[in-house]
């Protein structure tokens, strides 16, 4: 596989590499890609099964720390307490 990649990197002009993908994932994710760039990244994804399984946890660690935080935290204001440590965390330094 990985001489696949290196293939398709060195003969396609604009291929993305792995790591110029995960340098795109968060633009992706939140919709800020180009045209171009969207199209590059997901024609990396269709020949590239470990950037789609890296997309995938990606994906879910968002949605599961999203998820996570409003059922532990249904209000919005920081409790006191968590408040007073990190004031005391950053004098004591």
């Amino acid at each position: 596989m990985l001489m696949i990649k290196r293939l398709m990197t060195q003969h396609m002009p604009g291929m993305l590499t792995c790591e110029e993908v995960d340098g795109f994932l968060y633009d992706f994710h939140d919709g800020n890609l180009s045209y171009i760039e969207r199209f590059k990244f997901k024609l990396h994804l269709s020949m590239c099964p470990e950037c789609r399984d890296y997309l995938d946890g990606y994906k879910n660690a968002i949605r599961m720390s999203q998820t996570g935080f409003i059922k532990a935290n249904k209000s919005t204001e920081v409790p006191e307490d968590l408040m007073q440590a990190i004031l005391k965390s950053r004098t004591s330094k």
